[in-house]
């Protein structure tokens, strides 16, 4: 069963701000490529449509904090894990780290997101919460709170 999944990704020059460094914003764009390649890995998809229904992941709550500035062509590693499994959504936490050429990979920031999995039903116009699917929680479980609290990276 899935708790964790990591990706890499190098900085590019439209994620930074004029200072050189990444602006704040990308980071939760990060943050939702994590949460659907974390999906895609264990094949649930993202976004599932049926006509004019559409399953997906509305955010109701994120938050980054930062420690240490990346800036363009930087190369960071982006933890995900699965902190905690409700009944009608998931809640992620993100490490996020930058390689440098003398101590590896170091941490830069955290962050935390909301997904709620919900119903949009674009003919009624009603989108409402539902809970999770059994294909979905067959596959995932909450990751250890040692495991979101090491700031090492496993290889």
């Amino acid at each position: 069963m899935l708790t964790e999944y990591t990706f890499r990704h190098r900085i590019a020059f439209h994620e930074t701000d004029m200072a050189g460094i990444v602006h704040f914003s990308n980071y939760f764009r990060w943050m939702e490529m994590g949460e659907h390649a974390l999906l895609a890995s264990i094949d649930f998809p993202a976004v599932k449509k049926d006509g004019a229904t559409f399953w997906g992941w509305p955010r109701v709550r994120a938050s980054c904090d930062y420690s240490e500035p990346i800036r363009y062509a930087d190369e960071i590693l982006c933890r995900v894990f699965i902190k905690e499994i409700k009944i009608k959504a998931v809640v992620y936490f993100f490490r996020f780290f930058k390689k440098t050429d003398d101590r590896g990979f170091v941490p830069v920031a955290k962050g935390e997101m909301t997904s709620v999995y919900a119903k949009f039903d674009v003919k009624e116009g009603d989108m409402r919460a539902i809970d999770l699917e059994a294909a979905l929680l067959s596959k995932i479980k909450e990751a250890s709170a040692d495991s979101m609290k090491s700031r090492e990276l496993k290889p």
